[in-house]
């Protein structure tokens, strides 16, 4: 990341160059912000609506699990957000039509999603037209941690000797990490090789410093939060890659 930066603010540098270059008189550069739209990556035109399916534990895959339930929800939120784009001027209409949670688990009654159903898109795209859908999310989850003795260096002032001295505090960090691995399927596609129309993963994570005893509590303590959380973060890449939006960007004006 920190390269593309360089990169990009060398480009930045190399445009006001040569700018000035070819303008002569140019003394003065004015850099300003502007909004620039950036398309979906998929063809919205044709996946209009869609059914989220209960993401499946990438380690345990044979069972329901409430953080698969819940990051189908995230997701349906995350894209029922996107539905338009609006600039000063227009509203550039646009619909992801997801049907609701209540709606997929009355459809869904005494079906359990595993992880055998990834590979079997054939069955998925019954499953969308069952939904008459045009595109079908399903996708997997894994979500662990890990956990490492630490030791943090800096200053504290000494009354004995009348001066700062090197100091040095040992913590535990315990860092969670959660993998979204997310699948669109098309439901119409009469050709094999472009039914996975996406399949991409998403990896977040977050650290926590903690003492002896806060990091006892933590093995202990609900992890449900942090990792909704996180599914929260990989979410939203994904549905901003999905979705039409704007973004800032730099132009300059010379004068």
């Amino acid at each position: 990341m920190g390269n593309k930066k360089s990169i990009h603010n060398l480009t930045d540098y190399v445009v006001i160059l040569v700018a000035i270059v070819f303008c002569g008189c140019s003394s003065a550069v004015t850099r300003i912000s502007i909004p620039v739209k950036v398309q979906s990556e998929i063809d919205i035109a044709r996946y209009s609506n869609f059914v989220v399916l209960p993401f499946v534990n990438a380690e345990q895959g044979d069972k329901p699990s409430e953080l698969g339930e819940d990051i189908a929800a995230i997701l349906r939120r995350g894209l029922r957000r996107n539905v338009q784009v609006t600039d000063k001027e227009n509203v550039h209409p646009y619909n992801f039509d997801v049907v609701s949670t209540q709606e997929t688990a009355r459809m869904l009654t005494r079906e359990v999603v595993t992880k055998e159903w990834l590979s079997d898109t054939e069955r998925l795209r019954q499953l969308g037209r069952y939904f008459e859908v045009k595109g079908l999310i399903i996708g997997t989850y894994k979500f662990d941690s890990d956990s490492r003795p630490r030791r943090y260096y800096g200053e504290r002032y000494s009354a004995r000797r009348q001066r700062y001295v090197m100091s040095y505090q040992d913590y535990m960090q315990k860092t969670y990490f959660l993998t979204l691995r997310i699948l669109i399927i098309d439901v119409e596609s009469e050709d094999a090789a472009s039914v996975v129309v996406w399949d991409e993963a998403y990896r977040r994570s977050t650290a926590e410093a903690h003492t002896l005893g806060s990091f006892i509590f933590s093995q202990a303590g609900p992890q449900a939060n942090t990792a909704k959380e996180l599914s929260r973060r990989a979410v939203a890449e994904f549905t901003r890659r999905i979705s039409p939006h704007y973004e800032r960007e730099d132009r300059y004006l010379f004068k």
